[in-house]
């Protein structure tokens, strides 16, 4: 569900309440500091449980990437007293705090599932700066066509330097890649390999 700023917090509060699912809910790091900090000290509050991930790019990547208080840097670019995501997380009233890449899939798979399994108000902080920050240029992963399946799983993470063919073979294209890894993760037949 998608309706405004911070329901992301407060919509898992409730759908919690209400339904006995396993529920998750998800806002952005800019998001979360500008109206989801109080909804994680209602939720805290009001003894919920379940899990709330923060998509954290280190920017504010919906309106336009202005800093924001958890980034550090002031409107004019200054450095200034940074807010620490975790720490806040901690003072609200989570009982569980982690910080993972979520570039390691099956790192961020698991722990989510650990995190549903308990009985706690649990908080993933998905940190990874947005490439419009970083703009860091890894190299691309080498494409063995030989070991390619064609599963598509890797054209799933709608990657725009991954295509399909009209014969429906994958093609990398090596100048759009900005060398996360994510493809190499999912591909479960090797054809996608990290360069060293």
């Amino acid at each position: 569900t998608c309706l405004c700023m911070g329901a992301g917090v407060t919509f898992f509060e409730g759908f919690r309440k209400m339904a006995p699912a396993q529920t998750v809910g998800v806002i952005g790091d800019s998001t979360f500091v500008h109206s989801g900090i109080t909804g994680l000290i209602n939720a805290a509050y009001n003894k919920t449980s379940g899990l709330l991930i923060i998509l954290d790019n280190s920017t504010t990547a919906m309106t336009g990437s202005q800093p924001n208080p958890a980034t550090g840097i002031t409107i004019r670019g200054e450095s200034t007293k940074k807010l620490i995501l975790e720490d806040i997380c901690r003072a609200a009233g989570a009982d569980n705090v982690d910080v993972v890449n979520p570039f390691e899939t099956n790192l961020l798979e698991d722990l989510v599932r650990q995190r549903l399994e308990e009985k706690k108000l649990s908080v993933i902080i998905a940190r990874f700066p947005c490439r419009f920050v970083d703009r860091t240029k890894l190299p691309a992963p080498e494409f063995i066509k030989d070991k390619c399946r064609k599963c598509y799983v890797c054209l799933n993470i709608n990657c725009p330097a991954l295509t399909r063919t009209p014969e429906g073979e994958i093609e990398l294209n090596e100048f759009m890649c900005t060398g996360c890894g994510l493809c190499v993760e999912v591909c479960k037949f090797g054809a996608l390999k990290k360069r060293t």
